[in-house]
């Protein structure tokens, strides 16, 4: 009689307990019932930056964060149960819902009262987790994912440019406005802020090389900031075609 060994796609439970698992995951209620337990999460994050109205109702707050967390915690539990292979742990969603409850769990095993405030912060990944509930999110983030390649080669072009034209900047605008561009941090700043075509108007170059290079930039950054949009405005046209053909 041969023995076939156990496949490593079912690496905790059998397949029928998982496909029930999955089945009541993908129920409508629970979709509901968790999506609206994410959004009054990102709700009262939201509410404790008042800090008269945490004063006031920070008993209530601190119950609906850990309720939420147990919820969430239950919930990423059951997907990572669920599985067929564990390497799908480290896919984006399951990260995502992993974030969204590993802060709370952090501020047990520290005393660092900065570090505690930076863990508060990342609570707000728990938006991430709507994503989840949404098609057009992770629509949108299937794009980035495919077009990774292109999105990074692009964005190192750009941070090249940006750091070329901080320190030619910087050596045209520091004699002339010493208190300005007092050092490369400085130019950095006004680059970032130009070749966005943001124009905070806080730093204006005043020399003549300045105003030229000035141009240069500002022309050079839409070129460049149009490449990525089209490039990603292409596909999600593609996907939504092809989604309406399925349909």
């Amino acid at each position: 009689m041969n023995e076939t060994s156990p496949s490593s796609s079912n690496f905790f439970f059998g397949t029928s307990i998982k496909s029930r698992i999955r089945r009541f995951l993908n129920c409508r209620f629970v979709k509901v019932f968790l999506l609206l337990f994410i959004v009054l999460n990102i709700f009262c994050v939201g509410l404790e930056t008042d800090k008269s109205v945490y004063a006031k109702y920070s008993s209530i707050l601190q119950k609906i964060e850990t309720y939420s967390v147990i919820l969430f915690t239950v919930e990423y539990l059951l997907r990572f149960i669920s599985m067929d292979k564990i390497r799908n742990a480290v896919k984006p969603l399951m990260m995502m819902d992993l974030l969204a409850i590993l802060p709370y769990y952090l501020a047990f095993f520290t005393v660092d009262l900065r570090f505690l405030r930076i863990l508060r912060l990342l609570r707000i990944m728990g938006v991430f987790k709507l994503s989840r509930h949404f098609g057009a999110l992770q629509l949108i983030g299937g794009i980035f994912y495919r077009r990774r390649t292109e999105l990074l080669c692009l964005f190192g072009v750009l941070l090249l440019l940006i750091f070329i034209s901080s320190f030619f900047i910087f050596y045209a605008e520091s004699a002339a406005q010493p208190d300005v561009f007092h050092n490369i941090l400085d130019a950095f700043w006004w680059t970032v802020v130009t070749i966005t075509t943001v124009g905070y108007g806080d730093v204006c170059p005043v020399t003549a090389v300045g105003k030229l290079l000035s141009a240069f930039i500002i022309l050079v950054g839409i070129m460049l900031f149009a490449l990525p949009t089209s490039i990603l405005t292409a596909d999600f046209l593609n996907e939504f075609r092809k989604n309406n053909t399925k349909q």
